[in-house]
């Protein structure tokens, strides 16, 4: 079984190359089959990871301790509830989770808007693909779920950390996932409308909803998170300021912002450049998540561990990210252009406004206070922390506001 589930993950690089390539091609070429085949290739990747999810989880339940990844986080006398939400208890099998709910995710957004969006839909098809591939790649070179041991397997595992074994817990990850996951749907079709420069307000129409969806369940995953910690961490309150915490909390700031700011522009054609700024940036943000959780660049009781390998494969991927969207957006300012300038700051748009900028300006002091030690570390070598009084002091007032 582990040999086919990590010929499935191999197998599912490879179709997420071809429907990247495929649609690109088409798109270029104006060749419908080619647009045909990749978005063929492209459910295809739904398929394959379902079948590889649904392998990883049968071995958690039947007990296969000679995948490494089912001995460390469950055990014979494991409940099975939580032998089932052990698939995303750990780093390797959180990956796959990830990319199988936005191969998931994916394929419905491009049902749903393959005949209203078709000039957008092939490079849609080809940006979510690219993202697949990272996270396949990772999976394949460096996290695979399915490795097994060498020479003889245990007889028993090793079992879910106890504080994971708590229902808040267990349904607290994925719904964090739905959030960030399902803000890939927006940003991939923000980047193809700056690739093709169809910059109408209609690819809005079309990811408002994934937004809103979003935003609810990392609202959602976020209240759970909280009531765990409080269950569990005894920190004597719901939010402690925990690194990993306070980058899971970023992208629910920039995505909250272009919900407010989503309306300005289609009401009044304002606020085109910041929009699909926001949508470029929510979706770095949950990369950068991701980053925090898994590289262990920073201590957290909700990091996965130490893997600065890991960390390197993202910084990379984020700034290449970063690089080619932002390159875009400079491209295609002089189609970005306002049709109307703000009137006042005391009329609704400057109202808009005003909460975008407290909404960034948290977003990016969390993020910086966040990585301070971090920063003050490989500038000084020495270690500076900043603690919850020092969040509460400067974040209390700005909520208040």
């Amino acid at each position: 079984m582990a040999t086919l589930g990590s010929l499935i993950l191999a197998l599912t690089f490879i179709v997420a190359a071809y429907a990247a390539a495929s649609s690109i091609a088409g798109a270029r070429r104006r060749n419908n089959r080619l647009i045909e085949s990749g978005i063929g290739a492209f459910y295809t990747i739904g398929a394959l990871l379902t079948v590889a999810s649904g392998i990883i989880i049968y071995a958690f339940v039947s007990g296969d301790y000679s995948i490494k990844y089912v001995q460390r986080y469950s055990d014979s006398v494991q409940p099975l509830f939580y032998k089932i939400t052990a698939y995303w208890g750990g780093l390797d099998g959180s990956v796959m989770f990830w990319v199988f709910l936005l191969s998931l995710f994916g394929a419905v957004a491009v049902k749903v808007n393959r005949e209203r969006h078709r000039e957008l839909i092939p490079y849609v098809v080809a940006i979510i693909a690219i993202v697949e591939m990272f996270f396949l790649f990772l999976m394949l070179v460096h996290n695979n779920p399915f490795d097994t041991y060498l020479t003889e397997s245990p007889t028993d595992g090793t079992g879910l950390n106890p504080l994971l074994q708590n229902f808040y817990m267990a349904i607290h990850p994925p719904t964090m996932y739905l959030g960030f996951v399902g803000l890939t749907i927006p940003f991939a079709f923000g980047l193809s409308a700056l690739i093709t420069g169809h910059l109408d307000d209609s690819w809005l129409r079309a990811v408002r909803r994934w937004t809103m969806f979003s935003w609810f369940f990392l609202s959602l995953g976020l209240t759970l998170g909280m009531i765990w910690a409080y269950e569990e961490l005894g920190w004597g309150g719901f939010w402690g300021w925990d690194p990993v915490e306070n980058a899971g909390a970023l992208p629910w700031f920039t995505a909250t912002a272009f919900l407010h700011s989503v309306m300005v522009q289609e009401r009044r054609g304002m606020l085109r450049v910041w929009n699909v700024t926001l949508v470029i940036l929510t979706f770095l943000l949950t990369m950068f998540q991701t980053y925090m959780t898994r590289s262990g660049v920073v201590q957290s009781v909700h990091a996965f561990g130490e893997d600065p390998e890991l960390g390197r494969m993202f910084i990379i991927f984020m700034i290449t990210t970063a690089v080619i969207s932002f390159g875009l957006v400079i491209y295609r300012l002089p189609m970005l252009k306002a049709r109307n300038e703000l009137e006042s700051w005391a009329s609704r748009e400057g109202a808009f406004l005003a909460n975008n900028w407290i909404l960034l300006f948290s977003a990016f002091f969390i993020l910086f206070a966040t990585m301070f030690p971090t920063i003050t570390e490989a500038l000084s070598g020495e270690r500076m922390t900043v603690g919850p009084p020092f969040f509460n002091q400067w974040m209390t007032p700005i909520g208040l506001m």
